[in-house]
């Protein structure tokens, strides 16, 4: 029903050819029906942009959490390097400020190979499969353990608990850590 009202709401704005103001929560409803969006927090506009700017551009740490799923690892920026856990890892630092910074990742942005290949390691603890994806839980490895990621695998590649892989963030950005 909601997503029929979506189409109705879209059809409905383009016929009559009027601004609109939508306010919801729901973000894929969001990206779905707006032509622009503004993303706010506590009352103070974050970004404003079309659906495809704001998911696929964010402006800021808050953004890219907010809309869509995202892995969100602390790391450090340091001599040009991006360092987890005081680890380089395989990608750039872009412009990233030196210190404190935050790495985000969407689940689906994270490409999985094997053991050895990647800027990280991890151990899969739990896969779910549904539609064209498997959705797993790696532990990563170098963190004791106590970090624990969800990742969206194509189901090409049967991934099993227990397996060890590599992943390499396809696209990412990171933030300074106060963002």
């Amino acid at each position: 029903m909601r997503k029929e009202l979506r189409q109705w709401l879209r059809s409905l704005h383009s016929e009559i050819n009027v601004t609109s103001i939508f306010v919801t929560h729901d973000q894929e409803e969001a990206l779905e029906v707006a032509n622009r969006v503004v993303v706010m927090d506590k009352g103070r506009i974050e970004q404003v942009g079309t659906p495809g700017e704001v998911y696929d551009h964010p402006a800021t740490a808050f953004v890219h959490g907010f809309i869509g799923e995202s892995i969100m690892l602390p790391v450090e920026v340091r001599d040009g390097a991006v360092r987890l856990d005081g680890k380089p890892l395989n990608i750039a630092a872009d412009r990233a400020l030196r210190g404190a910074s935050k790495l985000f990742v969407r689940r689906h942005d994270m490409q999985i190979g094997p053991s050895g290949s990647g800027s990280l390691q991890g151990a899969v603890r739990h896969v779910r499969s549904f539609g064209p994806i498997q959705r797993a839980e790696v532990a990563l490895c170098g963190g004791e353990g106590k970090t624990v990621i969800e990742i969206d695998a194509p189901r090409d590649r049967t991934l099993q608990p227990g397996d060890i892989v590599g992943l390499q963030p396809r696209r990412y950005r990171i933030f300074a850590a106060a963002d």
